[in-house]
């Protein structure tokens, strides 16, 4: 026990007795009543620690600046990422695009769509139709763009006869008839369709997005006019 708190307890101890024999407390123990009070204050107030707010250094700062630059970018990223994978309202390639009206399609008809990259195909009876039919026009080779050649004269291989007009692949010479069923060259398959709708007034909607793969069936996917 330190000094200033034995004394304090033996002032505080002489003070019952003194008042016990109704003895009144002179003018030098009167006097040194504030100083022990405040030597009990000091006491008191030494055994209390106080509490020292953490210190932020700037290593720390720093390092909550990193990851919050990090998390941020990894969230930019993420909704980049969403956004390629769920694209919203796409106009043009990759999504539906207006064809114009059946009208607009006289049967026998090729027609270059350049907004949707296809063939407006109006199918004959003779060619494996009747229907409209949307091919695009990438071919399945090496993805080079396929005209329509309306003078080239070709042997068809599959009933040996000379037929004029045919899609022409400009790359490798890839041959494909009026429905895009391949006939000769080095592509792996027919040209691929798209999917194609006609409303109640002749309107045409070609959803650029959904694209079958070609095959020699090709004519019978023709939509109905």
């Amino acid at each position: 026990m330190s000094e200033p708190e034995k004394e304090t307890q033996s002032a505080v101890a002489e003070q019952p007795a003194a008042q016990e024999s109704g003895e009144k407390p002179s003018l030098a123990e009167r006097a040194a009543r504030p100083a022990q009070t405040v030597a009990r204050a000091t006491v008191a107030g030494t055994a209390r620690p106080q509490f020292a707010p953490p210190k932020i250094g700037r290593r720390s700062i720093l390092r909550l600046g990193f990851w919050t630059g990090l998390v941020a970018a990894a969230a930019g990223s993420l909704g980049a990422s969403l956004d390629m994978i769920y694209p919203r309202k796409i106009k043009g390639f990759g999504g539906p695009v207006s064809a114009g009206n059946v009208s607009d399609y006289p049967p026998g008809s090729m027609v270059q769509v350049p907004e949707g990259k296809f063939w407006m195909v109006h199918l004959t009876e003779e060619q494996g139709g009747p229907g409209l039919l949307a091919l695009w026009w990438k071919c399945p080779h090496l993805g080079c763009t396929v005209p329509w050649r309306e003078g080239h004269t070709f042997t068809d291989p599959r009933d040996e006869l000379s037929k004029t007009g045919w899609f022409v692949c400009p790359c490798h010479g890839s041959t494909y008839d009026h429905a895009g069923v391949r006939v000769y060259g080095p592509a792996p398959r027919s040209m691929d369709t798209m999917k194609l709708t006609i409303d109640d007034k002749g309107r045409i909607t070609v959803d650029t997005g959904v694209i079958t793969p070609g095959t020699p069936d090709n004519a019978s996917r023709a939509t109905p006019v």
